[in-house]
């Protein structure tokens, strides 16, 4: 018996008694202890207006923002610049892929279309041989022989291998009428007089 009562006693000495009753209260003196004391508005007892403000509330100034220092005009459109350019390349690269798949799958479609012929254009031996194929087969377009043998041509000048093998076997196959319309290839260099 004098166990318990010691005990009891002990309990009573260092367990802090709770001040509060309810839930609600408990809730308050928590939210209490870990903002220092102070209430905030959500948690103020409801039946107080909430434009009247506790005393003794200061405002904490808010914390100033140290300047970062300064960089370079020069440092972040260098990494920028390196970094967009190899997006850029990689972009094309990847619609570059596509365009050849979709010939080999034979499903071109507009888009496809588009890279071939602006790649064409800046005469890329890979693009003119693919697309000389194209009219040959008529993948993607209407056959056309005639402008198949040009493109041929062209990509024998662009040094494209088996390009002269190809050429002659469009030619084998094109009618009378089709040769007759053949043109020579005139490389561009020529063409403007240079």
């Amino acid at each position: 018996m004098k166990k318990l009562a010691f005990l009891t006693l002990l309990a009573f000495l260092f367990v802090k008694p709770a001040h509060s009753t309810s839930l609600d209260e408990i809730y308050r003196d928590l939210v209490k202890s870990d903002n220092e004391g102070y209430l905030p508005l959500y948690v103020k007892n409801r039946k107080i207006p909430d434009v009247l403000i506790e005393d003794g509330i200061t405002e904490t100034p808010l914390a100033i923002k140290a300047e970062e220092p300064a960089i370079s005009p020069y440092q972040i459109p260098l990494i920028d610049k390196y970094k967009i350019e190899e997006e850029a390349r990689i972009a094309r690269q990847r619609k570059w892929d596509n365009a050849i798949r979709a010939v080999k799958e034979n499903r071109v479609t507009p888009v496809e279309l588009d890279e071939i012929l602006m790649r064409v254009a800046d005469n890329d031996p890979h693009a003119v041989e693919i697309y000389a194929w194209m009219n040959a087969r008529g993948i993607g377009i209407p056959q056309d022989l005639v402008h198949a043998f040009n493109l041929y041509q062209q990509a024998i000048f662009l040094k494209v291998p088996e390009a002269e093998k190809n050429a002659a076997a469009v030619y084998k196959v094109m009618k009378p009428e089709q040769r007759q319309q053949i043109k020579a290839y005139i490389p561009p260099e020529e063409e403007t007089g240079q």
